[in-house]
């Protein structure tokens, strides 16, 4: 029984070694190996090329390719290639040699230092070493392009985009020369240009290296049968109330084909009205549009509120249509009253005794156009002494055409010196200022200057009294 085990386990230790020396594709061919230059100095990112030539020493066959790698060596890649093919077995005849060559991509993460690769062909061994000089750990590789349409013009504008399957890593639109740089983490990603009015790129497997640069060089577009661009110089403007604002753009047919374009405006207001000008003064307005291939024109909107229109902020939607699309921009307006106040008076000069007191009406009235006048209060500067009261003392609103009337009472001191005075008021509103003057005249009451007549006539009474009774003598 013991010997029957012992056969089994020597049967199955048989298969295991004869398994794995078919495993190794003939690893007991007798090769040496050769390489020229066994170390190569490179930087993080970049690769190393070693070309091997194997001599077979014994009968002729095929032989696995093998290496093994040590510390540090994470997220390398590494092949045996035989001009553009990558390979992993070789067949060696009896006596020849052969070259193979490996080909070794470093990480971009990769330390600065020597990084030793044993290589296997046959019996023969080789140890191959890559010295690291500079890392590039913690950098981004760079993607490049330069975007053109059929004709080889550059094409401003255009969105690149990196993607990592569905998410979406970074991005950029190309400059006034059509190029694009963008920074990109290391990995392999789909790259993806697009633009209106251009038919959409896309390449796939763009292997991105820390701390080096991928070109995709020179990425044609082609355009669009029929496409358009619309460029709305202010789509959002401020007008006054009973101005007529108009909106000025350009619309450019970048398709292949002419086309024809419909203009209209939609949402727009009850009795508002919309016209569409080729020019910006003349009065003859239009529905459609001509336009070549490749060509622009310019296009004038003037929107028309009606009168009574409220002020706030109004938005249309304009739309242009083709031959294969509509074309939508928002337009807003936002209308804003015209703002004016002004006050009146029946007398603007008044004349009172001296110890009286003056009472007089204001009016004050907003003259503005689709605002309203807020927090209307009347402030007024009298000589010193001087008394002044308003009532009511402020106006919280007054809408267009409104008007209010103040009454003002004016108190001079009591023992005031007659003559002419000056009060100014000031009104003030959030949105307006006035500001009027009025002169104040103070006289002596009428019994004093009866008194100073008394006084004058008695007076003369007495003098002619004495001239009567003494003047004969």
């Amino acid at each position: 029984m013991a010997d029957r085990k012992i056969f089994v386990i020597l049967l199955l230790a048989a298969l295991i070694v004869s398994g794995a020396a078919a495993a190794t594709g003939g690893g007991t061919m007798p090769t040496e190996i050769r390489c020229d230059f066994p170390g190569e100095m490179i930087e993080a990112g970049d690769s190393a090329v070693f070309d091997l030539e194997v001599t077979n020493r014994g009968d002729t066959g095929t032989c696995l390719l093998n290496y093994w790698t040590f510390r540090g060596t994470d997220n390398w890649k590494i092949r045996f290639e035989d001009g553009d093919r990558e390979v992993y077995r070789m067949l060696i005849p009896a006596g020849e040699t052969k070259t193979v060559r490996l080909v070794v991509e470093t990480s971009g993460h990769a330390a600065v230092g020597e990084y030793p690769i044993r290589v296997g062909i046959g019996t023969g061994t080789i140890w191959l070493y890559v010295k690291i000089t500079k890392t590039h750990s913690g950098e981004t590789g760079t993607l490049e392009a330069t975007v053109v349409d059929k004709e080889g013009n550059v094409v401003k504008g255009a969105e690149v985009s990196i993607y990592d399957g569905d998410r979406r890593v970074e991005g950029m639109l190309t400059t006034a020369e059509g190029k694009v740089s963008i920074g990109v983490p290391m990995g392999t990603y789909t790259a993806t240009v697009t633009k209106p009015g251009y038919r959409p790129w896309e390449k796939k497997n763009v292997d991105i290296k820390i701390g080096r640069t991928t070109d995709l060089g020179i990425v044609p577009l082609d355009k669009e049968n029929f496409f358009a661009e619309l460029r709305v110089k202010s789509p959002s403007r401020v007008a006054t109330v009973g101005a007529n604002p108009q909106y000025e753009m350009i619309l450019k047919n970048t398709g292949k084909n002419d086309d024809t374009y419909t203009l209209s405006i939609l949402d727009l207001p009850e009795q508002w009205y919309a016209r569409f000008k080729e020019s910006r003064d003349t009065p003859e307005e239009i529905s459609e549009i001509y336009i070549p291939a490749g060509e622009e024109k310019s296009l004038y909107l003037d929107l028309i509120p009606p009168y009574s229109v409220d002020i706030g902020e109004y938005n249309f939607t304009m739309v242009i249509g083709s031959a294969a699309r509509e074309y939508e921009e928002i337009l807003t307006l936002r209308l804003r009253g015209s703002y004016d106040m002004r006050t009146y008076t029946k007398s603007y000069r008044h004349e009172i005794n001296r110890g009286d007191t003056l009472t007089f009406d204001m009016t004050v009235s907003n003259v503005g156009i689709g605002g309203t006048l807020t927090n209307i209060d009347v402030n007024m500067s009298v000589p010193d002494g001087w008394r002044v009261t308003v009532d009511p003392a402020s106006v919280a609103s007054l809408g267009p055409g409104e008007r209010a009337t103040l009454k003002v009472t004016v108190v001079p001191p009591a023992d005031i010196v007659a003559g002419e005075y000056k009060i100014i008021a000031v009104v003030k509103s959030d949105q307006a200022e006035r500001e009027d003057e009025y002169r104040i005249v103070v006289k002596e009451q009428s019994y004093v200057a009866l008194l100073g007549l008394l006084v004058m006539v008695g007076v003369a009474a007495g003098l002619w009294y004495m001239f009567r009774k003494y003047g004969r003598r």
